[in-house]
């Protein structure tokens, strides 16, 4: 069964007749009636009485008409929506940020997002490197905000900004006043507190370690 049938089937039940239907829809009566013929053979049952002058709807006719129409109206919906999307009116973009971008990044990027995209659901998820990178490749992300280590060479990547990472101490702690960048043998002294080592921040950390020869001491 074809789209065509259904469109077929609605104008000769609106114009009362195949000649009529026939001169709009722009083909011959036989095709037309052709065409209504193997719909009818189809679906197993006769859509029209053809016995009197004027064609008219069996009862199984005007149940499938009814349901025709429905169909059409879904499907012109549907070319509505498809031209929705495409003019970014309508749809859903699925939005994953790694949780150190969260705090800061995550609030005036969605307050521009909804000033300019309204009716644009955006779905956000939390979620580690390892997981983004998963989402992006099995379709179930469309778009995420992390760190630029990206390990799968189907994911396309595009810088937005630098971090710096800097240390932090408490105001009791000695180098709380210092105003001098540190050496590797005051850094290997401390007691850092690090997040695990599947965080990206803290491959990022180690990686500047191993450079600089330290090995730190982790304490938390």
């Amino acid at each position: 069964m074809l789209l065509r049938h259904l469109r077929y089937l609605l104008a000769v039940a609106d114009h009362g007749g195949f000649t009529r239907a026939a001169e709009v829809l722009h083909v011959s009566q036989p095709t037309l009636s052709q065409q209504i013929r193997q719909l009818e053979e189809t679906l197993g049952v006769s859509l029209f009485d053809r016995t009197s002058r004027t064609v008219r709807p069996t009862d199984a006719g005007l149940a499938y008409i009814e349901c025709a129409r429905r169909v059409l109206v879904e499907l012109a919906a549907g070319k509505r929506a498809l031209h929705d999307v495409k003019d970014l009116s309508r749809g859903t973009l699925r939005l994953a940020m790694a949780p150190t971008f969260m705090a800061y990044v995550l609030g005036p990027l969605v307050r521009d997002y909804i000033s300019q995209f309204p009716n644009i659901r955006l779905e956000i998820f939390e979620l580690s490197m390892g997981d983004i990178e998963t989402g992006l490749v099995d379709d179930s992300l469309d778009i995420a905000v992390a760190f630029d280590q990206v390990r799968n060479a189907d994911i396309e990547s595009i810088p937005a900004f630098v971090e710096t990472l800097g240390l932090m101490v408490g105001r009791a702690h000695p180098l709380y006043d210092c105003q001098e960048a540190l050496t590797t043998g005051q850094l290997a002294q401390l007691d850092f507190a690090l997040l695990t080592p599947d965080f990206a921040t803290r491959i990022c950390i180690d990686e500047y370690f191993t450079k600089a020869k330290i090995t730190p001491k982790v304490t938390i």
